[in-house]
């Protein structure tokens, strides 16, 4: 889509002046994680910064938070900019979630165009240990044509793209599904198991043992929230398919909260 150059920076001058009156800077910042919104919430506590949040619906997560919007708004690129332009944003942070690749490649051009500074907050991956059982894949196909057939497989990858695991006809299929709202499950083998986090490791240590899991399937996302599943595997020699993230654009990263705010006192 291309950008309607009508609503640069120099269209918009009357909003632009109350802004500058303000003395306070202006930052949007996309949350697609817990640690994101950990970062929103500290942000928030600073005078100097005015928060504008939009966050993504499929992450659930709950916050009391006041919440611009929700980030799927922002892939019309027009939207985006005239929001970044009408509401002086001088800093953007695209704290999405690690496998949303499309927002942020969408950051980056739209900060460009919009000349506005943007920097990328990313929670470090996960890394094996000697104790465990990985094979890293980038795909879920890669992932379903791993699987040894006639496996009992524990899937936490989301409900979207089950189809790629139709053709393991032998296999029993966990799929792990946020909430208890009962849905019909597309694969014949499989079976939806509900639960709200968080999740202990004790948690996931009963289900894998109760479901005779032979093979967890888990995006490498990082950070706490689902760590304990890889845990369990590690703890029952459970051999994990580990998606990994996909490769984004060079821009700005930082992992740490720290880090986020090191960044905003040198560049604001």
């Amino acid at each position: 889509m291309r950008l309607d150059t009508s609503i640069r920076s120099e269209n918009v001058k009357p909003v632009l002046k109350g802004y500058m009156r303000s003395m306070r800077v202006n930052i949007l910042i996309l949350v697609g994680t817990g640690d994101g919104l950990q970062l929103a919430k500290e942000l928030g506590l600073r005078a100097e910064f005015n928060i504008y949040i939009f966050l993504d619906n499929r992450s659930r997560l709950r916050s009391n938070l006041k919440v611009a919007g929700e980030i799927s708004t922002l892939r019309n690129e027009d939207f985006f900019h005239r929001f970044l332009i009408e509401n002086g944003i001088e800093s953007l942070i695209d704290a999405s979630h690690p496998f949303d690749k499309e927002i942020t490649e969408l950051c980056k051009r739209v900060s460009k165009f919009a000349d506005i500074k943007v920097t990328h907050f990313l929670r470090p991956p996960w890394t094996p240990t000697i104790d465990d059982n990985w094979t890293s894949v980038r795909t879920l196909d890669e992932a379903a044509k791993t699987i040894p057939d006639g496996s009992n497989v524990f899937i936490a990858t989301g409900r979207i793209g089950l189809e790629k695991f139709s053709k393991l006809t032998r296999s029993k299929l966990f799929i792990r599904r946020l909430g208890k709202v009962k849905m019909h499950c597309p694969l014949d083998n499989g079976k939806f198991i509900y639960g709200d986090p968080p999740f202990s490791l004790k948690d996931e240590i009963s289900l894998f043992r109760s479901l005779k899991i032979d093979v967890l399937v888990i995006k490498n996302v990082g950070g706490e929230g689902s760590f304990a599943k890889v845990e369990a595997a590690r703890a029952m020699n459970i051999s994990v398919i580990m998606i990994e993230r996909p490769k984004k654009s060079s821009i700005n990263v930082i992992t740490t909260i720290p880090g986020i705010f090191k960044w905003m006192d040198h560049n604001l």
